[in-house]
């Protein structure tokens, strides 16, 4: 079976095992605890409830349940799956899925959203060529954790760093927990890879859900033309900011082809790039908001128990807000810090009250997860990393041709005083969108709790994102994952002023004293076809840029192949990797050589193994000490794989033994590989082919025996 066909079939086995913690634990939860009034709901506002609910549950239950004894897990979600599959069988004969044709238009949505998704992100095999999509840069890295935590449980290991012993794992991987959960029922079938897909298909189907029950719980008009405004606002996903024109000018002019849409700039992403790249950070927006949904709906029931699970809900969901995401944490917890504030400024107690126990919750539950990503830090990091995001002002691509970088004063006034236009071109639609809101609120004040709520969550965002960045590493995560938040409260405001008229199309359905807040037709129908247009473009780099760099050889980011070999070379690897799956054990260690800059793609997204080292700081990022892996590591490592001095046989078995390498793998764009006379070629090989040549370490049999021993 041809490889573009497996990954279908696995991505749609790993998607339908993935209901049972993507669907069904929030299914179950909605109807035992009546959240959202849930029993009273029609079936469609139920299974819109259950996946964003499911996304803000899982992944912190799973987390302890595991740590506890994996059986548990099983036991404690096929509970589950059980109840909710009695439930909603009762359901489904009690409430037909009646949808008006606005309803039929989201389910299309969704519908094309599954397939377009999956064809966006499995490989695909022409000939004896193979090609992943752009995406698998930040996919492969993933991979790799999720492939962890299925081997080694909670908590997992850094897969990138191995000195003999396993490094623990820092890193935000509440949401990988659900994709090796699939990855372990769905077996050869289900990789780490595809079942991290399959959760991106259903992080698609939680925005969509999350997006409903925002219009109808919390802005003022409830269910009021519910589906067509849920319509406009997931068809809106498709229009993103002005990005398309920058891009062209690189692409056409400066003839840099860039591999994703967004990098132009500072990053605010697409919604179809959050899709598609970080399903993970997706998961914890999703979740953080259903957290805070519930926590609001809670403290408008006079019920004590209403508002006791209203805190649990909201409390589970805040922590898996964090564990998925650090940078969503943060914005998130910064937006309640605000709406806190004002609560308690305006005598709100029971709102106030309910979000300060929630955090109290979501605080106790995180501590054990927060100990481990943080333990050893300041051993292995440099003393300049241990603030973790630092002050600034936004940067704009135009001031770095305008002024000399080194002048960080006149930097920072430019980058100030260019934010409008840098907004403009980053937000498009929503920029208009954000005006007439603004305006709006300047016109008739902010007047009841959902529009303070609303414009907490959104200028917290806004603050983050435009005057912090990162500090630990040199992507400036915060910046880019805080406009997220902000993002889609301008989403719900362009819903909803379109639904009314306001936005040009249509009929005006808003009070005469906001007639005059009509938006000028020609301004927003341009934002609107440059977004799609965007968003269009987004797609297709996502499929034709690796195929294209291999036909024409343009100039290309380092982690794809510097000649016009990537499709053959990746199908050879692919081939190779899933034969060291079936005939080594999962505690065998696969060692390629370490790659000076974005790491052995291939080895992360189809190995499934654990490595010593991946790059050239042995991913200690992640875990481990960065020491070692400059004193130790490395140096043994590159003997084997440079060709710098003769290897010896004694060489390789005591780096071998020393690391518990079980097998090297060596590919035709290593050093020692061009030398025919290399030790490589006298070596028998386990596998071999025209692209990769792997080689069985001495006494590995033993080593694998006293690794399962132990």
């Amino acid at each position: 079976m041809g490889y573009t066909a497996s990954d279908i079939l696995g991505v749609s086995a790993g998607f339908l095992l993935y209901a049972l913690f993507a669907f069904a634990p929030g299914y179950t939860f909605g109807w035992l605890t009546n959240v959202f009034e849930f029993r009273r709901r029609r079936l469609a506002t139920r299974i819109a409830a259950a996946i964003p609910v499911s996304i803000g549950l899982t992944p912190i239950t799973a987390y302890f349940l595991w740590r506890c004894w994996l059986p548990l897990v099983w036991i404690v979600f096929g509970a589950s799956a059980v109840v909710c599959a009695i439930l909603l069988a009762r359901d489904a004969r009690a409430n037909k899925l009646h949808l008006s044709r606005a309803g039929w238009g989201v389910l299309a949505i969704a519908v094309a959203w599954l397939v377009v998704g999956t064809f966006s992100l499995v490989d695909l095999q022409i000939g004896d060529r193979l090609y992943y999509p752009v995406s698998a840069y930040d996919h492969s890295t993933r991979a790799a954790f999720t492939a962890a935590i299925a081997r080694d449980g909670i908590p997992p290991h850094n897969p990138y760093f191995f000195a003999g012993q396993p490094a623990p794992l820092r890193y935000h991987y509440f949401w990988l927990i659900p994709s090796a959960l699939v990855n372990l029922l769905g077996g050869p079938l289900v990789s780490a890879r595809l079942s991290l897909i399959a959760g991106a298909l259903w992080c698609g189907l939680g925005l969509f859900g999350v997006i409903a029950l925002y219009l109808r719980f919390f802005q003022g008009k409830g269910g009021d033309r519910i589906e067509r405004r849920t319509l406009i606002a997931v068809s809106l996903l498709m229009v993103t900011g002005l990005d398309i024109v920058p891009v062209l000018f690189e692409d056409l002019v400066v003839r840099a082809i860039l591999f994703e849409m967004d990098l132009w700039n500072e990053q605010i992403s697409s919604w179809v790039a959050v899709l598609l790249w970080i399903p993970h950070i997706l998961a914890s927006l999703i979740a953080g908001l259903t957290g805070f949904l519930l926590i609001w709906t809670a403290a408008g029931q006079q019920q004590r128990r209403q508002k006791i699970i209203g805190v649990v809900g909201g409390g589970l969901a805040f922590a898996t807000c964090v564990g998925a995401s650090i940078y969503v944490g943060i914005t998130i917890a910064t937006a309640c810090a605000l709406w806190l504030s004002i609560a308690l400024l305006k005598r709100w107690w029971r709102y106030a009250s309910l979000l300060s126990w929630a955090g109290v919750l979501a605080t106790v539950l995180l501590l054990p997860f927060l100990w481990q990503v943080t333990h050893g830090v300041a051993s292995t990091q440099p003393s300049e990393h241990y603030v973790p995001i630092s002050l600034t002002v936004r940067r704009f691509n135009i001031p770095d041709i305008l002024v000399d970088p080194t002048h960080q004063g006149k930097m920072l006034a430019l980058n100030a005083a260019l934010l409008p236009l840098n907004y403009f071109l980053e937000f498009g639609l929503y920029f208009v969108v954000g005006c007439l809101g603004v305006r709006r609120i300047r016109r008739n004040g902010l007047r009841n709790q959902a529009e303070w709520a609303a414009v907490a969550l959104g200028t917290a965002s806004l603050l983050l994102c435009t005057f912090t960045k990162s500090s630990v590493i040199a992507a400036n995560d915060i910046g880019w994952r805080s406009p997220l938040v902000v993002q889609f409260i301008l989403l719900l405001w362009a819903a909803e002023i379109w639904d009314e008229g306001v936005l040009g199309f249509g009929p005006s359905r808003t009070r005469k004293s906001d007639k005059p807040l009509r938006a000028v037709p020609w301004l927003v129908t341009t934002t609107i076809v440059l977004g799609v247009m965007g968003s269009c473009y987004e797609l297709c780099l996502q499929r034709t840029y690796p195929i294209f760099s291999d036909l024409y050889g343009f100039r290309k980011p380092d982690w794809l192949s510097s000649d016009q070999q990537l499709g053959r070379r990746t199908f050879e690897l692919r081939r190779a990797y899933e034969e060291i799956q079936r005939i080594l054990p999962p505690n065998a260690v696969v060692q390629s050589a370490p790659a000076a800059v974005g790491g052995n793609l291939q080895a992360a997204l189809y190995s499934g193994r654990q490595m010593v080292a991946d790059v050239e700081d042995c991913g200690t990022v992640f875990g481990g000490s960065k020491q070692f892996c400059d004193d130790v590591i490395l140096p043994h490592l590159k003997l084997l794989f440079d060709d710098r001095q003769p290897v010896t046989p004694e060489l390789v078995s005591n780096t071998c033994h020393e690391f518990s390498i079980t097998v090297l793998l060596f590919k035709d764009t290593d050093p020692v590989w061009k030398n025919k006379s290399s030790w490589i070629w006298t070596a028998k090989p386990l596998l071999s082919n025209d692209f990769v040549r792997v080689i069985e370490c001495p006494n590995a049999g033993a080593q694998l025996n006293a690794s399962t021993d132990r």
